[in-house]
């Protein structure tokens, strides 16, 4: 397929870069990128914990599913205790659906328990969404979602831990404050020197570069990701059409079979209603000649009359 791509100016990319904030994957992946600082800083106020510290951190980190599904983690880090932490920043309500929590935490269950480790080495894991809107619909916050056994109450400990973060709720406290600054477009306006420093850095003449370069590498990146995709829908098409030209192959085959046997059922009647009239002109009696043939009596009846 032949497109006409759209020329990303140097001034376009700019426009993109001031419109760009923490809500969005990119530019969230640019400021939390190998920054564990900032990254525990954040968790600990989303978590409400003080005893964590991160010591890893990396954004876009690719894990290949073992059905070929593969996912791109917008942030994946690990604390002081081996703990792992998912954080994804979504947009689209679409994109932050229960179940592709749950995938993203058997991922990178899969990913991480080595040959050789028992499940019970499988560590906690986290998997933290960020949400622009309130995908859960409760007005609340924060959403902690972890299982439990429904007959007690009792926790079903089995170390995944889902969180949903509401970012549309800002208000005075830490957290409140936190999504305030994912929010915003302007680093001015930012609660937290944390992210106002580091937004700032991106936003202004010193980042703008690594950003330019950045986008061009997204752009790259979502072109070949759609050039698979119509690659793999044209590759469907083309099976289906065989499909169905196979399907009629075979329909074509069982309608002529089917006119073989009508003509073969037409032709075993037609022999059986000669041997009938056969008999009855030899002298046998209708009925004698009804059970010879397997014919109903009426219908050997009608023969003779037409015999007549």
């Amino acid at each position: 397929m032949i497109r006409n791509e759209p020329v990303l100016t140097d001034e376009k990319k700019l426009a993109i870069i001031k419109e760009l904030r923490l809500i969005d994957d990119a530019f969230f992946a640019v400021c939390f990128d190998k920054d564990t600082e900032l990254t525990g800083w954040m968790l600990r106020i989303i978590l409400e914990r003080d005893d964590l510290t991160v010591t890893e951190v990396k954004t876009q980190y690719s894990i290949k599913g073992l059905g070929g599904h593969s996912v791109i983690l917008d942030a994946l880090a690990t604390d002081q205790e081996g703990r792992l932490y998912n954080i994804e920043v979504q947009k689209p309500d679409e994109g932050a659906i229960p179940r592709r929590a749950r995938f993203y935490g058997g991922l990178i269950d899969s990913a991480f328990l080595k040959k050789g480790q028992k499940y019970k080495d499988l560590c906690e894991t986290y998997v933290i969404f960020i949400t622009e809107n309130d995908v859960l619909g409760d007005n609340m916050p924060v959403y902690h979602i972890e299982r439990t056994i429904q007959e007690n109450g009792k926790r079903f400990d089995d170390g995944l831990h889902i969180v949903y973060v509401n970012a549309s709720h800002t208000d005075s406290t830490p957290l409140g404050m936190l999504m305030h600054d994912f929010m915003c477009y302007d680093p001015k306006e930012m609660n937290y020197h944390q992210l106002s420093t580091k937004t700032d850095y991106f936003k202004n003449e010193k980042g703008e570069q690594h950003m330019c370069q950045l986008l061009e590498e997204y752009i790259d990146y979502y072109k070949d990701r759609i050039a698979e995709a119509e690659t793999r829908t044209a590759e469907a098409e083309m099976r289906t059409a065989q499909a169905e030209a196979r399907t009629a192959q075979i329909e074509a085959q069982i309608a002529k079979a089917e006119e073989r046997t009508a003509q073969m059922e037409t032709k075993v009647i037609n022999e059986k209603n000669q041997i009938a009239l056969r008999l009855v002109k030899k002298g046998f009696t209708i009925e004698e000649s009804a059970e010879t043939t397997g014919l109903p009596v009426e219908e050997v009846k009608k023969l003779a009359q037409q015999m007549m």
